[in-house]
């Protein structure tokens, strides 16, 4: 069977497993569609062939208002020269105050205040993780939070 993206984001809402670019169209519609208490979600990669956990976890966050997104990324492989344990994406600075916030199972997350992207490139980035079986995806500039 191969890999598979999990994606959660409620807890009155199973689990899903997205396949194609079709069902990551569908999920990113759905959190768009959400309530604000529900707009991000959790994602890994999973191997349906192995029991394994992931090493990693991506959260995405969406704006429906904005048409902006946010990435987060832990875990993973270890990168030479990048010791950082998580890494958030790099976007146009939008809300003063230091950071911005989306929730993620009802409580509200903080995220860098330049972290927004468009919401294209979240799609894209949750296709590269599906793509490379889980690695933090190249097409997303990241930082880390001093």
């Amino acid at each position: 069977m191969g890999f598979v993206l999990e994606v959660a984001y409620h807890n009155d809402v199973p689990v899903q497993p997205l396949r194609t670019e079709a069902d990551t169209e569908r999920f990113v519609a759905e959190l768009l569609a959400a309530d604000p208490f529900h707009r991000s979600a959790s994602v890994y990669a999973i191997d349906e062939d192995t029991d394994a956990d992931p090493d990693h976890e991506m959260i995405v966050g969406v704006d429906p208002d904005r048409g902006v997104g946010v990435v987060r990324y832990s875990g993973g492989d270890a990168i030479p020269g990048d010791d950082a344990e998580e890494w958030f994406s790099v976007g146009d600075p939008a809300q003063p105050g230091g950071v911005v916030e989306y929730a993620y199972f009802g409580t509200g997350h903080e995220f860098p205040a330049d972290s927004e992207v468009p919401l294209s490139l979240v799609r894209q980035a949750m296709a590269e993780l599906l793509a490379t079986s889980g690695k933090r995806p190249s097409c997303v500039t990241w930082q880390t939070r001093d």
